[in-house]
């Protein structure tokens, strides 16, 4: 039977915590008879040893701690929470850095330009060559005809839009998943296979294009190559 607990690293040569004193041979486990370490948290380190392993009081004083199935479940829980928070926050920072990329070509005015009377204008030149006073006007001062500018106008306002609607469904995806994300704490083993499972990922492609991505399947840093495999 094996002996649950939690500890901090300690010098490789002194075994003396690495919170107590800075290690001059590098910092390791400490040297437990069968030793298994599981999981991690910050500075903490968690699993098991023998059972034979004695720790008492002069085991805590050096961070070494023997623990209950409840306390590391809850140190387990405590962590996928946090994971939870910060995706949730990078998901809206992946989404403006990816806008940034992709619309990098289009004026800040190009979507309420386009939303506006420009694109209807567009339209119904294009379906009815019901001339617009403005269209006429710009396309003359731009050197070209009346249908190209029509053309443009809606080309690139529906690029916009597509783009603008899958980055926020690719987005709204991801955090959606984020936020059901929970944890089954019937064990300590069922716990680490939850926390093991934020971390799974998932193959996107694009067959036409070629293009193929692994991806966190809840975690927000692969928004970029999602997008890609659209």
């Amino acid at each position: 039977m094996a002996k649950q607990i939690k500890w901090i690293q300690v010098d490789a040569g002194t075994q003396v915590s690495i919170n107590i004193a800075k290690p001059v041979e590098g910092a390791t486990n400490p040297n437990l008879t069968d030793l298994d370490q599981q999981f991690d948290w910050g500075y903490w380190r968690y699993g098991t040893c023998a059972d034979s392993v004695t720790i008492n009081s002069a085991s805590n004083d050096n961070f070494i701690f023997e623990i209950s199935d409840a306390d590391y479940i809850a140190d387990i829980k405590g962590k996928i929470e946090e994971y939870v928070r910060e995706w949730k926050e990078s998901a809206y920072t992946y989404e403006k850095n990816l806008r940034t990329v992709q619309f990098t070509d289009y004026d800040n005015t190009a979507y309420s330009a386009g939303a506006g009377y420009k694109y209807d204008a567009a339209v119904a030149f294009l379906s009815s060559a019901t001339a617009n006073a403005g269209l006429t006007t710009e396309a003359n001062a731009r050197g070209i005809s009346v249908t190209a500018l029509a053309n443009k106008i809606k080309t690139n306002h529906e690029s916009f839009i597509t783009k603008d609607a899958q980055i926020s469904g690719l987005r709204g995806l991801l955090y959606d998943r984020i936020a059901s994300i929970g944890i089954n704490s019937t064990s300590v083993s069922t716990a680490l296979a939850s926390y093991a499972g934020i971390h799974t990922e998932e193959t996107v492609t694009n067959v036409g294009a070629g293009i193929t991505h692994e991806v966190g399947f809840y975690k927000p840093d692969g928004l970029s190559s999602r997008f890609a495999a659209l």
